[in-house]
């Protein structure tokens, strides 16, 4: 679609796209050639299938199926001329989900608060923070507050669950 078309609120973040493509290609290879060259153990009798590294190489070769796709699909669109305010907003969200992040592995995790509860805490803030402006100019910041609670506990049960029950990993 033309940028000039484009009647839409969406902001286009095709700037976003450009830059993030290639990255994902090369995230992706790194992934998938560092899985390669992981033992494959089959001196040990392990299948094929049950191979260290199988689905992080998957993985990584998906990675950069969709960096390629990100890349061909931002470079055949056109970008507004006014998109430094959009840039600002998303930097700013880049930002914030780092910080969020570093907050989540760094202070919650391992720190006497429970997985669970730390995984719904940090869910419950990333939603409710990065729609903040969104809801409380659309009049909806209580609808906003319950979708991320329910965000948040949601993830508070179900992440636990799937690590340790399917994935067989302890938690702190």
């Amino acid at each position: 679609m033309d940028s000039a078309e484009n009647t839409s609120a969406e902001p286009d973040l095709t700037w976003v796209d450009r830059v993030s493509g290639p990255l994902w290609v090369v995230l992706g290879v790194a992934m998938a050639v560092g899985a390669a060259r992981i033992d494959r153990m089959e001196s040990q009798g392990v299948k094929w299938f049950g191979a260290p590294g199988l689905v992080p190489g998957l993985l990584g070769l998906a990675m950069v199926g969709a960096g390629v796709a990100l890349s061909m699909r931002a470079w055949r669109a056109s970008v507004p001329a006014g998109a430094a305010a959009q840039r600002a907003d998303v930097w700013r969200r880049v930002g914030l989900s780092l910080a969020l992040c570093l907050l989540f592995a760094i202070g919650l995790v391992g720190h006497g608060l429970p997985f669970s509860l730390a995984c719904g805490v940090y869910l419950f803030a990333h939603v409710c923070l990065l729609q903040w402006n969104e809801r409380r100019a659309a009049g909806q910041t209580v609808r906003g507050l319950f979708v991320a609670g329910a965000v948040g506990v949601g993830g508070a049960v179900l992440v636990p669950l799937i690590f340790q029950e399917l994935f067989l990993v302890r938690l702190p």
